[in-house]
């Protein structure tokens, strides 16, 4: 199993400890999209959401895993999918016989060369046994069918996909782990009619890939290969225990996100953010926000955004700039795709009445804007009340913001033990984030 999809796994079961969580909201205060929550197709009692691609407004499609109520129940045990067609999600089919008694399934990782057409990837495996094999689906717009892959570790060892990318119908990359102690690195592509296994230097499980018009890139760990057509490059390792689980191509150059691990407390292991951008010559280690570890990157436009933990993140060399999310029952962020007019989708999972569900919310947010709440002091509580209600609190720097509130007028009410509370209305606009004064007055 890949770092990738053991740390996916863990998400799903709950058990995922990280260090800096905080997400101050200082950097909120520009920006001017607010995300919002579109309703996911039902996926039985344990589902979660893996991938997100999009060719235009109105054709999403994200990918991830469900659990219908089977044996074995606390699994992902098939493949999942959904369709976005410009008002709504539907549950799209995605076949697969029994492989193993009892077995694991689930997709992690979509991309879209166009409309009705689209590629996933993932791995049903043996939870008894080291046994898995590798699986792609092809999206003709109407149906997936499922495509024969190769499982050159065979059948009695690890064969996991972790990721695709697409540049034309017969140029599609897939990248994974291929068994063994240390898993070797596994690249598949499909030339139109088959997907046939690509040498590649191993640099263990890989959970990345992105493509341009002249270059293919993995990444797996600390590391990075580029393949420019006939031959593949290492880049500079990253320094540290660095793990990437996303790569994009901007103008800039190569982003890579991931997290990094490190010991704290007495023998403990604690997980920060981390981000770094090739430039074609060397590695720059720049702000991650401090989150919880992140899972995927895109461009969306102009601008890079990364995912992780519960919260969404605009990256440059200079800064991450938190964006203005959804914070009541927010979702657990697993990946961002972005059409290619630039906005994105994110996706993941939460908690919805004793289930865990597929979670999915883009920008801007469909009906929906947000509110940008300046307290005026640290740790003071917000409540607001109109077509939505809910509560939250201010960091240090005495503001809240949240995205996912239907348009409409709020009032707005802070508060902080020993102060006179702040009040105020606001109106919101879908995809807008509207600036709030309200604050307490405390004793001198």
């Amino acid at each position: 199993m890949s770092l990738k999809q053991a740390w996916r796994a863990a998400l799903v079961a709950g058990v995922v400890c990280s260090g800096g969580l905080a997400t101050g909201t200082a950097a909120a205060a520009s920006a001017t999209v607010a995300w919002g929550t579109t309703a996911s197709a039902p996926a039985g009692t344990l589902a979660d959401l893996f991938g997100v691609a999009a060719s235009s407004s109105s054709d999403v499609l994200a990918v991830g895993g469900y659990n219908p109520g089977e044996f074995p129940t606390a699994l992902l045990t098939r493949p999942y999918a959904e369709h976005w067609n410009g008002s709504g999600w539907t549950a799209t089919t995605v076949p697969l016989a029994s492989v193993y008694s009892g077995q694991a399934a689930q997709l992690n990782g979509v991309a879209e060369v166009a409309a009705g057409d689209g590629w996933a990837v993932g791995t049903v495996s043996d939870p008894s046994s080291l046994a898995s094999k590798t699986l792609a689906y092809h999206w003709n717009g109407m149906a997936w069918q499922r495509v024969l892959t190769p499982n050159p570790a065979g059948p009695s060892r690890g064969n996991e996909l972790a990721a695709v990318a697409a540049r034309a119908t017969n140029d599609v990359w897939a990248a994974g782990g291929d068994g063994g102690y240390p898993e070797a690195s596994l690249v598949l592509h499909w030339n139109g009619s088959t997907w046939a296994q690509v040498r590649v230097p191993s640099i263990g499980a890989l959970d990345a890939v992105t493509v341009t018009s002249a270059n293919v890139w993995v990444a797996g760990g600390n590391k990075v290969e580029r393949l420019n057509g006939s031959a593949w490059t290492s880049l500079p390792a990253l320094p540290g225990n660095v793990s990437i689980a996303g790569l994009v191509h901007t103008a800039a150059g190569l982003w890579a996100v991931g997290y990094e691990s490190f010991s704290c407390g007495e023998g403990g292991s604690c997980t920060s953010s981390y981000a770094a951008l090739w430039n074609g010559s060397a590695w720059t280690t720049v702000p991650a926000g401090g989150a919880t570890e992140l899972s995927g990157v895109v461009a969306a436009g102009s601008t890079v955004l990364a995912v992780g933990g519960t919260g969404v993140w605009q990256l440059s060399t200079t800064a991450a700039t938190p964006q203005v999310t959804p914070t009541q029952n927010p979702p657990q962020l697993t990946a961002i795709g972005a059409d290619p007019a630039g906005h994105p989708w994110a996706v993941g999972s939460a908690h919805v009445q004793g289930t865990t569900a597929p979670a999915i919310i883009n920008a801007p947010g469909i009906g929906q804007g947000g509110i940008l709440v300046d307290s005026g002091a640290a740790n003071a509580t917000v409540t607001w009340t109109g077509p939505a209600t809910g509560t939250g609190g201010t960091a240090v720097d005495g503001e809240f913001a949240t995205g996912g509130l239907p348009d409409g007028t709020y009032s707005v009410i802070t508060g902080l033990s020993g102060c006179q509370p702040g009040v105020a209305t606001a109106t919101v606009t879908a995809g807008q984030v509207t600036p709030v004064t309200a604050k307490v007055v405390c004793p001198p």
